[in-house]
């Protein structure tokens, strides 16, 4: 547990802390800038944080940089450190004289924090865990009312769920399928990337389909010619006619796509011969005839028209040499099918062709099915991919399913405890990727506050999370009796620690006053403020 912090920019020197509720009381007049949420931010700071830098951006230039000390205390031994504010990346570990033993950095340090606290099975990192139930003004998680297991606005609905599933304890069981799942999605995307690279080809469907017909009929043929080879042997009129028919195919092709862009070069040459433009010259001889015809006027006109004509131009010289390019790139293919014809027939007589043949007929066998293959691939890693996210999310809802039902049980529990028999519980509704946080008929701002007290105070009773941090904004709209109530649920925590802020505390009852007199840790009013120097304006 947290046992003490000192600063030498501090007005009284030591704060010592201790098991359960620890209470930082203000004055009657409630007053304001006295130091209470810094004092807050402070102990979130020496468990970790970075917001008292942060969010708290008036301490520094005012005091200057400083230090805090701070001892913690597990299994009767005690642990000293150090953390400043001009290098707070760094947690100095110390002796008892607080002389420098070793640096760590903050990650190293919230390390150590979490093998202290010995809750290292929940899988979480120590911010990540306390984090979202450290609510001091002006955080975000101190307003998201809605939002509980947000530590900041910007944190994703999902990442918050993965953390209470492994809060609960309960990540191991998801582990293996979220692994499965992690990597099936891997390998998915690395092959869509190599797609999109152009490192491996991409068909779809129709495509697979039609290079299994084609695979057929290459089999098809090569059956054939193996059974008939002894009658090929003797007449390769066959086979040649047969590779002729597939060349004639392709020139059939070939000269339909030469058609389509000689018709095209022959249009952009005509546009090129006829894209001129009236001269100016011209239209003054038109004013003998039309004395009122504003002739200037014309000639802006005409100019822009000649701009839009030369850019115009442009465009068809480009298109023009482009497509005579595509032309003499068919002509040459047309050709190299005219000298192929020529040769099967020239060579008709030739055994080599039955050879030749089941040659091509292999390499386009061969390419066809890596294609297929390819294909057959991407299908079986999409297939991994929805099963795994299936198998995961079966798993997942059940986990859900059941901290769902005993965050609820615990929360009504709670608010019977606080209100009464008959009283109103909030409800948590957990989905994969997100969640809602709320009570039916009763939008009051009051409630709202007081749903995230419950909620913290539920999930202090059902998991190893070691303290709560409740900044004074959090009651200013509780109904008194509430408030009176969260101090009792408060003090039912002996093994644990809870740092909270309350003034003007007369009005929640003599009762009330006693326990957090017990538990108060400092007082603050408008002449005894948390540092020695006092800037903020009441």
């Amino acid at each position: 547990m947290l046992r003490e912090i000192e600063s030498d920019a501090f007005r009284v020197p030591k704060v010592e802390f201790h098991l359960g509720l620890n209470v930082v009381i203000g004055d009657a007049a409630a007053a304001n800038s006295i130091g209470k949420s810094s004092l807050l931010m402070v102990i979130d700071f020496v468990f970790g944080g970075a917001d008292l830098l942060d969010k708290n951006d008036d301490i520094v230039p005012n005091i200057g940089h400083h230090e805090y000390r701070f001892v913690f205390e597990f299994d009767g031994q005690k642990h000293y450190f150090k953390r400043a504010t001009e290098r707070s990346e760094f947690v100095i570990e110390c002796d008892g004289q607080y002389n420098q033993i070793k640096p760590l950095t903050v990650a190293q340090y919230t390390a150590w924090l979490v093998q202290s606290y010995a809750t290292p099975k929940i899988s979480l990192s120590f911010r990540s865990m306390v984090a979202p139930y450290s609510r001091v003004w002006p955080k975000d998680n101190v307003t998201n009312v809605h939002r509980p297991l947000h530590a900041v606005s910007s944190q994703s609905a999902s990442d918050c769920i993965n953390n209470l599933i492994k809060l609960f304890g309960r990540f191991s069981e998801v582990e293996h399928s979220s692994a499965v799942f992690a990597q099936a999605d891997e390998h998915r995307r690395v092959w869509r990337k190599a797609e999109g690279m152009e490192f491996l080809s991409r068909i779809g469907k129709r495509e697979y389909e039609a290079n299994e017909s084609a695979l057929n009929l290459i089999s098809e043929e090569v059956a054939e010619i193996k059974t008939n080879l002894a009658q090929y042997a003797l007449n390769l009129r066959a086979i040649v006619d047969r590779e002729v028919m597939d060349l004639a195919q392709d020139k059939d092709l070939l000269l339909r796509e030469r058609s389509k862009v000689f018709h095209q070069l022959t249009r952009t040459q005509q546009n090129l011969q006829a894209n001129k433009h009236v001269k100016s010259s011209q239209l003054e001889g038109l004013k003998e005839y039309f004395p009122d015809m504003q002739v200037e006027k014309l000639v802006r006109i005409e100019e822009f028209h000649s701009a839009v004509a030369r850019l115009l131009k442009q465009e068809l010289v480009q298109m023009e040499k482009t497509l005579q390019l595509q032309l003499n790139s068919l002509d040459v293919a047309i050709a190299d099918v005219d000298r192929k014809v020529s040769e099967r027939v020239k060579g008709h007589d030739n055994p080599n062709v039955i050879v030749d043949r089941v040659y091509q007929l292999s390499e386009k066998w061969n390419a066809l099915k890596s294609a297929n293959k390819k294909f057959e691939k991407k299908e079986e890693l999409q297939k991994d991919f929805v099963e795994a996210k299936e198998s995961l999310e079966t798993v997942k809802l059940a986990i859900l399913t059941d901290i769902e039902s005993v965050i609820n049980q615990e929360l009504e529990r709670l608010a019977i405890d606080v209100y009464g028999q008959g009283a109103n519980a909030p409800k948590l509704l957990l989905g994969q990727n997100s969640y809602k946080y709320e009570i039916d008929n009763d939008t009051g701002t009051g409630t709202a506050f007081a749903n995230l007290v419950l909620f913290d105070l539920a999930i202090l009773s059902l998991t190893e999370l070691p303290f709560l941090i409740h900044d004074l904004p959090l009651f200013k709209n509780v109904e008194h009796d509430a408030v009176a109530a969260f101090v009792v649920e408060y003090t039912k925590f002996p093994t644990k620690q809870i740092f909270t802020v309350l003034d003007e505390i007369e009005k929640y009852g003599a009762t009330t006053v006693d326990v957090l007199r017990k538990r108060c840790v400092l007082e603050l009013n408008e002449q005894d403020v948390l540092y020695k120097k006092k800037w903020r304006s009441r």
